[in-house]
């Protein structure tokens, strides 16, 4: 299988975004309009951008469906190569010294946001020190297996979010180790809490910055980025000191949030994140 992953990836990072900029640029948007992704995604950007016209919307839509399919691709480069070419491919670390500094003391809390691919980023930080993930099982246990085998290469363990997970990420802070998780999906019932996201309040994973209280451990935010001139960029954030407070998810989401509009394109808006909201009974995905 990671054969496969292989072949599928087996154009440079460079080249293989070059193709897709090709291609998309000639592609019709009615085509584009057919899929339920891309669907989601424009329906996700007129809600956080109420202000845009159609035609801007359209547009922003096409650039961020690009953008996903390029870190799908990012995803199955990162599978099917060694940490030691995932190193070569980060060509700028920001705020470095943040995790350099917090990772090698004494526990550390990183919440990612889905810019681009998570995995590209993981596999980075699994090369530079263990840490423990939070990961959502797939239902298919094959598959389930095999990604979580692919995931967990480098030093890395993955435990399935539920309160087993909570658990051995806890013991693992406990224990002066660092835990990574994504914190902008929807969680299961008990895992969050209703928290203003894009001026809506949606149904919002609460647990890391539950966990940094609690463990008093350092939180850092941390997200993948690509810059044309450069190339693939971590990006780690030091968030305000509110984060700490009991007021701690609202703190996340706004941080998140102004790090997603920096560039909105690359965030992955295929996901219904506003599929629980406090104050809207209805599946706003199928109006």
């Amino acid at each position: 299988m990671k054969i496969i992953f292989y072949i599928f990836s087996i154009y440079p990072l460079k080249l293989a975004f070059n193709v897709c900029d090709g291609v998309f640029k000639f592609l019709p948007l009615r085509i584009l309009r057919a899929l339920t992704p891309f669907r989601v995604t424009r329906k996700n950007l007129s809600i956080v951008f109420p202000n845009l016209s159609s035609q801007e919307l359209d547009s922003l839509a096409k650039a961020s469906y690009l953008e996903t399919l390029k870190s799908i691709y990012e995803t199955l480069y990162t599978w099917s190569r060694s940490s030691t070419k995932i190193i070569y491919q980060t060509k700028k670390i920001n705020n470095r010294f943040l995790f350099n500094t917090n990772a090698k003391k004494d526990g550390l809390i990183i919440f990612a946001l889905h810019n681009r691919s998570i995995d590209f980023m993981l596999r980075w930080i699994s090369s530079q020190r263990a840490h423990t993930s939070l990961y959502k099982k797939i239902k298919s246990k094959p598959i389930n297996r095999f990604v979580k085998k692919l995931r967990e290469e480098g030093d890395c363990k993955m435990v399935e979010t539920g309160i087993g997970g909570v658990k051995s990420i806890l013991n693992s802070l406990m224990n002066n180790q660092m835990t990574c998780m994504a914190s902008d999906q929807v969680p299961a019932n008990g895992l969050g809490t209703y928290s203003t996201f894009f001026g809506h309040e949606c149904y919002s994973f609460a647990l890391a910055p539950k966990l940094a209280r609690k463990s008093k451990k350092q939180i850092l935010m941390s997200y993948l980025s690509y810059e044309k001139d450069i190339g693939h960029v971590i990006n780690f954030v030091d968030p305000n000191k509110e984060i700490y407070n009991e007021n701690g998810v609202d703190v996340m989401n706004l941080e998140m949030e102004n790090q997603i509009k920096k560039s909105p394109a690359e965030y992955s808006w295929e996901y219904k994140k506003f599929r629980k909201l406090s104050k809207e009974p209805k599946d706003i995905y199928k109006t």
